[in-house]
């Protein structure tokens, strides 16, 4: 073939239905600087003879059937003598081999190196780590062993890695986090345990992170969130711990989180409703608590919505109505309730969207009651609340009031006018708090600084910044009746002004969100005294209780 045209420097044929074998006269074109055959149908052995193109810088077969002679790859040693080669891809081809160590004496000018899906068995060289000039290797797809070597540490060039789905097993080398050019880092469907190092954060060029299906544990560290310049982060099935971080809303280009089928606690953060570029949201399949955020509205990008198999409670807010490029939305199997909204692409969602929820309520088409009958079950849910909480609260207060006024005839006027300054004093001094500030304080309200959930709302404990411990109590807004309530008890606070009440510190109020900042009290309250199995107390100290109440109105 070379014979005739002796000065050729390049053969581009790739993207054709050109078939049979590579003729090793090809080599007899001494002058080749480019050989691209790929996306054909050539098949056969690779031929000997390319390696005696001294001066080849680009050798593309990918997408073929060639085969090679030797199970060890003996192939590279073909290549040995192309000192100025910086490109070799080979993938999509039954190399059926076993990579040898001679891989790290390939030409010290190569730049990319393609092996993706050439069934290539046994364990990554240590020796690959001489391959300085690296800065793009693919060997996924592939059935190797063993761990990452960490001579991978070496290639400071390097910007893009992919070893996924192979056999490889071990912790994610920590000399990898400190290759500050890379790019992309695909380690996806291997056998990698241990945990995601807080080193990750010297990836300063980080664009797409693929750990999935790998078994990984611990925490997710809170320095991968500081990386904001991510596109696409996917921890999927794995065994990551512990709640998601407030610093996931400074992410404002990331396009794909998907973290589903883990063990994340908590609740699902506001602060995610700041990603407008976001199109994938995959948070399935976790322990996640509390109401889906109204602030996801806030996604105009996302295309796919996925939180099925959580504990997410409340209604589903309609503020994703506006959504208009979404096309899959799945929040099944969690605890649910109220109506389905109807308008923007909720028309295209099929029952499968909302299966084995609590109480959801809709049009038939989605399996569902009408919502007549769901709003009955929530007045019900309410009376038993209020038969719960609300009655013997009111009990006890008609019995303390009796105790007021019996005390009140006893002490007279001088202790009228003692208690009456007392009634005087402040209360602590009044701070003004935001929502960021709460956030911080019950770290993104965790499910770990869970105090107790009530009818209305959730309690959090919180250290503010100055290291004052706080209780958080958090409306849940899904409710009806929740705007009253927090009305209600911002104006009884304002007005009550009494030594054996918790002091109010602060309250936080927009549109989304309503809470309470309470004084914390490290031993409880009187709830717990009275009816604890644990807290026992007599009736003379239950007297006594009542008495040092009264004494102070």
């Amino acid at each position: 073939m070379g014979q005739f045209l002796p000065s050729l420097t390049q053969i581009v044929l790739g993207l054709n239905e050109l078939s049979g074998m590579i003729p090793t006269s090809i080599s007899n074109a001494s002058q080749l600087i480019v050989v691209d055959l790929s996306s054909n149908s050539f098949s056969g052995l690779i031929p000997k003879t390319l390696g005696n193109l001294r001066l080849l810088q680009r050798l593309k077969l990918e997408f073929n059937n060639l085969t090679i002679e030797s199970s060890e790859l003996s192939i590279f040693s073909y290549f040995l003598n192309n000192s100025y080669l910086n490109r070799l891809r080979l993938s999509m081809n039954p190399l059926n081999g076993v990579l040898p160590n001679s891989i790290g004496n390939l030409s010290t000018f190569l730049e990319q190196l393609d092996l993706f899906g050439c069934n290539i068995k046994g364990n990554i060289p240590i020796d690959i780590g001489n391959l300085s000039r690296l800065t793009y290797m693919s060997l996924g797809n592939n059935k190797l062993a063993g761990p990452i070597p960490t001579t991978i540490g070496r290639l400071s060039m390097l910007k893009h890695l992919n070893l996924f789905g192979n056999r490889l097993k071990g912790p994610i080398p920590s000399d990898i986090c400190y290759l500050g050019r890379f790019r992309a880092l695909s380690l996806a469907s291997n056998k990698l345990f241990g945990q995601i190092r807080e080193s990750i954060n010297n990836m300063t060029s980080l664009r797409l992170l693929n750990l999935a299906f790998n078994q990984l544990t611990s925490r997710i560290p809170s320095s991968l969130w500081r990386q904001t310049d991510l596109l696409a982060v996917d921890l999927s099935s794995n065994s990551q711990s512990g709640s998601l971080s407030l610093d996931i809303g400074n992410m404002k280009v990331l396009i794909i989180l998907n973290l589903s089928r883990n063990q994340l606690l908590g609740r699902i953060l506001e602060t995610i409703g700041a990603l407008m570029s976001l199109v994938d949201l995959s948070l399935a399949v976790n322990q996640l608590k509390g109401s889906i955020p109204i602030s996801f509205g806030g996604l105009v990008s996302l295309e796919l919505l996925d939180l099925v198999g959580n504990k997410l409670f409340g209604e589903i807010p309609k503020s994703l109505e506006v959504l208009r490029y979404l096309k899959y939305l799945n929040v099944s199997y969690n605890k649910l309730r109220g109506e389905i909204p109807t308008q923007g692409s909720f028309v295209n969602f099929s029952t499968e969207s909302f299966m084995s929820n609590d109480a959801l309520c809709g049009v038939i088409k989605l399996n569902v009651p009408p919502c007549k009958e769901a709003f009955l079950g929530t007045r019900k849910a309410m009376g038993v609340c209020i038969l719960n909480y609300v009655l013997p609260t009111l009990g006890l207060t008609i019995l303390v009031a009796s105790v007021v006024l019996v005390s009140r005839k006893l002490h007279g006027k001088k202790n009228s006018k003692l208690s009456n300054n007392k009634d005087s004093m402040p209360l602590s001094t009044w701070r003004r708090i935001s929502h960021q500030q709460l956030l911080h304080a019950a770290e993104g309200f965790n499910v770990n600084n869970l105090l107790v959930e009530g009818c209305f709302g959730t309690v959090y404990k919180g250290t503010l910044l100055d290291g004052t411990y706080v209780a958080i109590k958090v409306l849940n807004l899904e409710l009806e009746g929740a705007f009253k309530s927090f009305d209600i008890e911002c104006e009884i606070l304002r007005h009550v002004h009494h030594r054996n009440l918790v002091k109010i510190i602060s309250a936080c109020s927009n549109i989304d969100f309503k809470a309470l900042v309470l004084e914390y009290m490290s031993k409880g309250n009187l709830e717990m005294r009275l009816f604890s199995n644990t807290h026992c107390l007599n009736m003379l100290q239950r007297l006594n209780i009542m008495i040092d109440v009264a004494s102070e109105l």
